[in-house]
């Protein structure tokens, strides 16, 4: 079988054209029986948030909270004969309130590039683009240039040598 995109021959058993990345999978079907190639499912996207949404999110969800904790609240007023449980709703909704406005000014609106990159992956190589690159040749003898032989750069002093030098010293 024929690549129909780069011309590259391979056997039926493969997947992807291993010059150019096009998917091969149901090219055989197409070519024999006129058929249309099956169309691959899309991946189920994931929603993804940025860490300022998520952060705005939460914030809300606390202000909501506090609020839907505010009528319980003051129904203890009422059993206290004060307004100190309010406290208690009160400093809810300004914590729900503070984290709100720090997630809006200093939250990052980027994805991380871990979720981005298995978001954007896409296994078939468009006209545009190659999808496994251009090919490289490296020569098999630069993986095996012979080392240097460090025994021949050190030359390990003689045993006569020492006992000479003794000698000397003695007469």
């Amino acid at each position: 079988m024929f690549c129909p995109k780069c011309g590259q021959q391979s056997s039926d058993e493969v997947r992807f054209c291993p010059r150019c990345g096009l998917q091969l999978a149901g090219l055989p079907a197409y070519v024999a029986g006129n058929e249309y190639a099956p169309a691959r499912p899309e991946p189920a996207r994931v929603a993804e948030l940025t860490a300022k949404r998520r952060g705005t999110r939460r914030g809300a969800k606390l202000m909501f909270f506090s609020v839907v904790l505010f009528p319980v609240f003051f129904g203890l007023c009422f059993l206290v004969n004060g307004p100190v449980p309010l406290f208690v709703p009160f400093t809810v909704f300004l914590t729900g309130l503070v984290m709100l406005v720090y997630a809006r000014l200093f939250g990052d609106e980027l994805i991380p590039v871990s979720h981005r990159g298995a978001r954007d992956r896409d296994l078939s190589a468009g006209a545009e683009r190659q999808a496994l690159g251009a090919a490289q040749f490296t020569p098999a003898p630069l993986f095996n240039q012979p080392r240097a032989n460090t025994a021949e750069i050190y030359q390990p002093p003689s045993v006569t040598e020492n006992t000479t030098k003794l000698l000397d010293k003695d007469s």
